[in-house]
């Protein structure tokens, strides 16, 4: 009998991607499910056509008040919660998954939702369920990454990395509006052994990826990492997260519109996310489909002399986009083929391997590099 896995928003942005993938593995059975059933039955025949599996549809509003039976009736063992943005949600899916003995996973990102899940962990293991928060490229790949290349320092001091997608790349207004509620606001990080106040979307400069990206303008972004990396990775002094636009006037034009945010001009700029995102929209014929990610790891080596890794990934021909649904790709196929037992509420940290990201994606065009810095 196939793995039953039950999609919330299935069909937008990242979940049609995380149906499309799952629906291939002839171990699993997917369920589309969202708000509009005619959007959610129009996605599934399509991918069933194209993917020759058999894929359902259900109308499922995470709103509902009913939303623990509803979940409870379509008798999934897993639901993927790909309806963000994350910010300002509350646990409603989590506790309901939990409460009808539901394995769960979600593509939080954001840092407040993702630090305080773990308050869910007695229920979940009282329940025999695994929940995990932050299945996406942070923390979920980010923290693999760092644990491939942590046994090559004695201590691990620094952690700075970015993200920078192209332009061109496939965008909703759920991540748009993610990033607009922290922008030109406070918040901590960790630097030089003590919490600074940084602002969101400011600190612009530029950082080189391998070829053929090139130079992009990075930017501040709060992230669940700046506090779980704090406790994960005892020694760390300073951590650091960056992301940015492939376009400079886009980015410099956030960053103007940050100042507004962070002189209180604007109490929070993610009530303009729609008509950003459409303003966006109307210039994604610029720029490239080629987005990169990078982490450098600072401190000493085994000897104790000083050393930095970084760590590059590439994405062409428009996959970047599909990176923040691999981490739950992965953790839903372990956990269809019975290779995943762990049991409790938690953040997607020590769940996954690097290998196992380089082989899910190995039939993206998506490349890595790993080189010593002087």
């Amino acid at each position: 009998m196939k793995y039953p896995i039950l999609v919330l928003g299935g069909y937008g942005n990242f979940g049609g991607k995380i149906s499309e993938k799952l629906a291939k593995h002839s171990g699993i059975r997917v369920i589309v499910a969202g708000r509009d059933k005619q959007k959610a039955e129009d996605f599934a025949r399509i991918m069933s056509h194209e993917t020759g599996s058999t894929i359902d549809a259900v109308k499922l509003d995470i709103s509902e008040s009913n939303l623990c039976k509803n979940i409870a009736d379509t008798g999934e063992k897993l639901v993927i919660h790909s309806c963000g943005p994350f910010q300002g949600q509350s646990y409603s899916v989590a506790e309901a998954c939990i409460e009808s003995g539901i394995n769960y996973i979600d593509l939080a990102d954001g840092r407040s939702f993702v630090n305080g899940f773990e308050k869910l962990n007695i229920k979940a293991k009282q329940n025999n369920v695994l929940a995990v928060t932050g299945a996406s490229s942070v923390p979920g790949l980010s923290s693999s990454v760092v644990d491939e290349f942590l046994s090559a320092f004695r201590e691990l001091k620094e952690i700075e990395y970015g993200i920078a997608p192209g332009n061109q790349a496939d965008r909703g207004e759920a991540t748009v509006k993610a990033i607009l509620s922290y922008t030109g606001r406070p918040f901590k990080r960790w630097q030089g052994g003590s919490w600074d106040d940084v602002y969101g979307w400011q600190e612009v400069h530029k950082q080189t990826f391998p070829c053929p990206i090139g130079k992009r303008w990075l930017a501040n972004c709060d992230i669940p990492d700046l506090e779980l990396f704090h406790s994960r990775y005892p020694g760390l002094r300073t951590i650091k997260f960056y992301a940015g636009l492939e376009i400079g006037a886009l980015h410099i034009g956030l960053w103007l519109l940050s100042w507004s945010a962070r002189f209180r001009l604007v109490s929070n700029l993610s009530r303009y996310s729609r008509i950003i995102t459409k303003m966006s929209c109307w210039v994604q014929t610029l720029g490239t489909d080629i987005g990169g990610m990078y982490i450098q790891m600072s401190g000493t080596d085994v000897n104790g002399n000083p050393k930095v890794l970084r760590w590059d990934l590439v994405a062409e021909d428009g996959d970047g986009p599909k990176i923040p649904t691999i981490p739950s790709i992965i953790l839903a196929k372990k956990l269809a083929e019975g290779t995943l037992e762990e049991k409790g509420a938690k953040a997607c940290v020590g769940l996954f391997s690097l290998a196992e990201f380089t082989d899910e994606v190995e039939d993206l065009n998506i490349w890595q590099k790993l080189t010593s810095v002087p």
